[in-house]
């Protein structure tokens, strides 16, 4: 039985404060269309069905989306709220600028929608102010040493839940990653970030370990196309 790939800890090229702003425009033009047209969104999505379905006629929704980056799952979310007639206050926090810049020309259409610059790991809220915390293939760019307080941060921001979509990491989702950027991505950022983002994320059961040692003790950790990990620290089906 093969072991599993060792995690990386090699820094993406999106990371680098210094990374070119035209290279990471590229590479969010990328992930937008990967979003929509591949079900990047997906996973998201399946874990809030059953919530938005139900949800009171009339009652805000407040999300937070924490690395918030191009704002693609932020318009997603808008979408489907102004599809279900349910007023939405949605906030997006990213650290970078250029991303923050980048998204604010996405979600320009969409009043519901604020973004902040601000730090995942200091984020610029208390108490539970939100009702759900989303965090989109964010969770693979947290040094380990702070990803317990980062998912603890995240439970404690929320009344209904945290939904965190994130790769998964393995043999295969290397493989067809590194295939699936030389095909259907255009930046050189793209390029190689992508393969190295399988690498740098966690397994099912190192998620499930990390989520449970966090706190969450009605943790649903489960696999989820494409290739993705979803962790909730509640069942929200």
């Amino acid at each position: 039985m093969l072991r599993p790939l060792k995690r990386s800890m090699r820094l993406e090229l999106m990371d680098d404060p210094a990374a070119d702003p035209t290279e990471l425009r590229a590479n969010l033009e990328d992930l937008k269309r990967i979003n929509e047209r591949w079900g990047g969104n997906r996973s998201t999505f399946s874990a809030l069905s059953s919530a938005l379905a139900g949800w009171p006629a009339g009652r805000h929704l407040s999300i937070l989306d924490v690395g918030c980056g191009g704002g693609d799952l932020l318009v997603a979310l808008a979408r489907e709220c102004r599809a279900r007639s349910i007023p939405a206050h949605l906030v997006g926090v990213d650290c970078n600028p250029e991303m923050l810049k980048f998204a604010r020309g996405s979600t320009s259409r969409f009043a519901e929608i604020r973004l902040l610059r601000g730090d995942a790991l200091e984020l610029p809220f208390t108490g539970a102010c939100f009702d759900f915390v989303v965090c989109s293939l964010m969770l693979h760019h947290v040094p380990p040493e702070h990803s317990l307080g980062f998912l603890r941060g995240l439970g404690a921001l929320c009344r209904e839940g945290v939904v965190i979509s994130d790769l998964r990491r393995g043999r295969a989702e290397y493989l067809l990653t590194l295939l699936f950027t030389r095909l259907f991505t255009r930046a050189r950022m793209s390029r190689s970030d992508g393969p190295l983002s399988v690498l740098r994320a966690l397994t099912v059961e190192e998620a499930r370990d990390l989520a449970l040692a966090a706190g969450w003790s009605r943790c649903v950790v489960r696999k989820c196309f494409p290739m993705r990990i979803l962790l909730m620290d509640r069942d929200l089906s």
